[in-house]
């Protein structure tokens, strides 16, 4: 197998993957729920950690899909489950003061 330098390119999906498509289809998901506005906006931000899409990317490779196309997919999951630790991970704690501030407020 040849080895190849990562990529730039994969960076700019694996955000759109959180910032836009995990967000709203969690907005949908739940759209019925009861949960408020910023409840949702909560989860959709910080969403299901990376290990599914692990799962199913090592599914589909188990599964043939093609080489050219499991390194794409591999370098796209890697870069999207890395992004979400960075910045879900830097985000957590103000994020999560802050609606534990409000809800306080509420009370």
């Amino acid at each position: 197998m040849q080895r190849t330098r990562p990529t730039w390119t994969a960076v700019g999906p694996a955000a759109v993957l959180f910032v836009v498509v995990r967000p709203a289809s969690v907005f949908v998901g739940l759209a019925e729920s009861g949960a408020s506005t910023v409840q949702k906006g909560l989860r959709g931000w910080f969403g299901v950690r990376g290990e599914g899409s692990l799962y199913y990317l090592t599914h589909a490779i188990g599964q043939g899909l093609p080489g050219d196309m499991a390194g794409t997919l591999s370098e796209l999951v890697v870069w999207a489950v890395a992004l979400s630790i960075l910045v879900h991970g830097v985000s957590v704690t103000p994020l999560m003061d802050w609606y534990g501030s409000r809800r306080e407020k509420r009370r």
